[in-house]
């Protein structure tokens, strides 16, 4: 065999790669950035959340419970005792809008993401669009940042600032308004923590019965667990109601006393 013949496999060879298309080597390249399908999933979710009474629905529900409640207690409280100072009186309608507000994010997360994974299995949805090119990652990211900025507008957003504007007039005196700022964002924090815990759970679960019991299970358990075991609620957001609402009071947790 001559040295030239030995040589031409090779030849073709390279001939061969250098002849590939530009988009076939491309195709094989990760792709960053922004995951497939996002924003046309984003949009889909906006859609079922603006169409139709549910986003009014929710907004007069958690109005009413988590502001205005708050502020009539508070009111009534004021009343009631004759001694009770303006900052008294903001701190009893703090109390009461941390905690309803807690325990009312939980209740919307649930009432509205139950079915946000599920439902798509049980109807088919979820394979059809994940058969298209749209990437998993995408299929739940779309449904966590939609439904929180939804949730946290109409659980807790808009009713601060109702509760905000109704206590400085109950009171006379305005709470604080960095330290609500800073309750407020503990609070969307726990908000984020149970609606990632309800998708996450919808990937796992086929009905929607066992996902909002294991929702509200872990709420309530947490209550009685952080008496026992106190170190926990730095890491879970079962009392995060009583870190917003000493912030604001600027009261010291006695987890860190």
């Amino acid at each position: 065999m001559k040295p030239r013949d030995a040589l031409e496999p090779n030849n073709r060879g390279i001939a061969g790669r250098r002849a590939e298309k530009p988009e076939e080597r491309v195709a094989l390249e990760p792709v960053g950035g922004t995951p497939s399908g996002f924003r046309k999933l984003a949009g889909k979710e906006n859609g079922e959340w603006t169409a139709g009474p549910s986003l009014v629905a929710h907004g007069m529900i958690w109005m009413f419970i988590v502001a205005l409640i708050s502020v009539a207690v508070a009111f009534f409280r004021g009343e009631m005792e004759p001694g009770y100072t303006p900052k008294d009186i903001n701190d009893a309608g703090a109390l009461m809008f941390f905690v309803l507000g807690s325990v009312a994010s939980v209740i919307a997360v649930v009432a509205k993401t139950q079915g946000a994974i599920i439902g798509e299995k049980q109807l088919g949805t979820a394979a059809w669009v994940l058969s298209k090119p749209a990437s998993r990652r995408a299929f739940v990211l779309a449904k966590l940042a939609v439904h929180f900025r939804w949730l946290l507008a109409v659980t807790l957003l808009f009713p601060a600032v109702v509760f905000y504007g109704l206590m400085t007039a109950v009171s006379t005196l305005p709470p604080p308004p960095l330290l609500f700022l800073g309750g407020l964002a503990i609070l969307a924090l726990g908000l984020l923590f149970y609606l990632a815990l309800s998708l996450l759970l919808g990937t796992v679960f086929e009905s929607r019965g066992p996902l909002a019991g294991s929702v509200f299970g872990f709420m309530v358990a947490g209550f009685m667990i952080a008496n026992y075991a106190p170190w926990l609620t730095a890491a879970f957001p079962w009392l995060f109601f009583q870190t917003g609402h000493y912030l604001v009071t600027q009261v010291r947790s006695p987890c860190t006393a």
